[in-house]
């Protein structure tokens, strides 16, 4: 999401074993789509775009993929991408407060194919957080500092999943604490994975996490096509 020293794309993590190809196959789109939400939303790069005025509150309203949320209104808005091939690019819509974006909560969307109609497709919150700390952990990269990313919660919430999870690279001194709500909506063309993500600094997490709770509760995504 937000900081400029997370902007390096994540490394595929390998999708589990199997004895059957159906069923590795399976497991290579459920990791790409698990990589393509709530992991890559920890480490897209976005630049701001507008500054927020008025009344306490404001609420955001995509056109395209039909989810809104509400941010306090003097938060910045900042509007960037997941990686930069365009082929594989999602694209990321961010608030953050004023001058500080390593604080921020950003929405991922990733479109799904007619085997996710709804957040059980994942498995269950436990198996799907679990899932993305895996596809964000390095513990041997190729190049780069090793990153490791730890699972603090996950649970449903009505439709959608809450997870809280961590991403760590104890060589740079980088420490960060997400937690995301993740559900699946239909913008009327496809099915989308809607994740958004409150990230900040482990630091300063104490601090914000009432105010970023408060953000995620006020998500509200579109319909799936199939309930």
């Amino acid at each position: 999401a937000a900081s400029s020293s997370s902007s390096s794309s994540i490394d595929d993590a390998s999708a589990a074993s199997s004895s059957s190809s159906s069923s590795s196959s399976r497991a290579v789109d459920r990791r790409a789509v698990l990589l393509g939400g709530a992991a890559l939303a920890a480490t897209a790069a976005i630049a701001p775009d507008a500054r927020a005025e008025g009344a306490e509150t404001k609420r955001y309203v995509d056109a395209e993929d039909k989810y809104s949320f509400s941010v306090p209104a003097d938060w910045e808005q900042a509007i960037g991408t997941t990686d930069d091939n365009p082929q594989s690019s999602r694209r990321v819509t961010a608030y953050f407060p004023p001058g500080d974006p390593d604080i921020n909560v950003n929405v991922v969307c990733t479109a799904l194919g007619a085997d996710y109609p709804k957040m059980g497709s994942f498995g269950s919150p436990d198996e799907f957080a679990f899932g993305v700390a895996a596809g964000m952990t390095r513990p041997k990269p190729k190049s780069g500092p090793k990153q490791f990313s730890y699972v603090l919660n996950a649970k449903s919430k009505g439709d959608k999943y809450f997870i809280e999870y961590t991403v760590e690279r104890p060589s740079e001194d980088f420490y960060q604490h997400l937690m995301s709500v993740v559900g699946v909506g239909y913008n009327g063309r496809v099915s989308r994975l809607i994740t958004a993500t409150a990230v900040c600094p482990e630091d300063k997490f104490a601090e914000n996490k009432a105010k970023l709770e408060a953000i995620l509760d006020t998500i509200e995504l579109p319909p799936p096509l199939y309930s």
